[in-house]
């Protein structure tokens, strides 16, 4: 695997741990509406999910420009649902995506 590749999954799984800390913390203990609104994590994942399958299909996609615009757009699809592991992610595959473009092709 290229390093795009395998900073390209970490960071899509980084997304994906950064949405479920939430739901498997606060939700079962204060509900849709209570301890900051865990509503607001629900619609996050409409964002944070997209952006998690664009991140494993960039990673696993041999064509790097295609590859490159898929993981950039992983990178900012989410940008309103950052927490910390949020920003973690969004700078893996911001680098994933800018390797992607920059690495030589392959033969």
């Amino acid at each position: 695997m290229e390093n795009y590749q395998i900073l390209g999954l970490v960071g899509s799984l980084l997304l994906i741990v950064g949405i479920a800390i939430p739901f498997a913390f606060f939700y079962p203990r204060y509900g849709m509406m209570g301890y900051g609104g865990m509503m607001f994590y629900g619609f996050m994942g409409f964002l944070v999910i997209p952006a998690f399958v664009l991140g494993i299909i960039g990673s696993l996609i041999s064509d790097r420009t295609i590859a490159g615009v898929l993981l950039v757009l992983a990178a900012v699809l989410p940008i309103p649902a950052m927490g910390f592991i949020g920003i973690v992610s969004f700078i893996l595959l911001l680098i994933a995506g800018i390797l992607a473009f920059t690495s030589g092709k392959k033969t």
